[in-house]
């Protein structure tokens, strides 16, 4: 295979990994005050907000902006509450796994935060796998190209 072609097909792998959004749309509700927001979650007629659009909060002003979606689950005293919304802060289990919390007296928060669009309505965070198989297709395709069987014609 040519450079040039090596070039290329790596060039298309390191692109298919790279997502680019412009806008983060989640989901912005209550159970408390609208049970379609609880679990199993009905996202049907629930409001839509551009987090990308939304103010910092006072306390974040121009430290953190809103890049990621939010849902939390708080039980207190055998009372469940969802609030899916616009989050600031990522960590480490952003798009990776749910952090749940245990105070005392029957109490408990469960936090999962995600980058992808709408996907605070999920009951669990996951993340898009397309760009890790274009890559490995991509691996796949250069791999059997240098390492390619030739067969002479007799």
């Amino acid at each position: 295979m040519s450079p040039f072609m090596e070039k290329t097909l790596l060039l298309l792998g390191v692109l298919c990994c790279i997502q680019v959004t412009t806008a983060l749309m989640c989901y912005d509700c209550n159970s408390e005050y609208d049970p379609r927001c609880g679990d199993p979650f009905e996202p049907y007629s629930i409001g839509e907000v551009n987090c990308s659009k939304q103010e910092p909060l006072e306390h974040l002003k121009d430290k953190y902006k809103p890049m990621l979606c939010r849902k939390t689950v708080q039980k207190i005293y055998g009372k469940v509450r969802v609030v899916r919304g616009c989050g600031y802060i990522p960590d480490e289990r952003t798009d990776k796994e749910c952090i749940r919390r245990l105070g005392t007296h029957d109490v408990s928060a469960t936090y999962c935060a995600c980058t992808q669009e709408l996907c605070n309505g999920a009951n669990a965070v996951g993340i898009s796998q397309m760009p890790l198989l274009f890559g490995l297709a991509a691996g796949f395709a250069l791999y059997l190209t240098r390492h390619s069987i030739r067969v002479q014609s007799t």
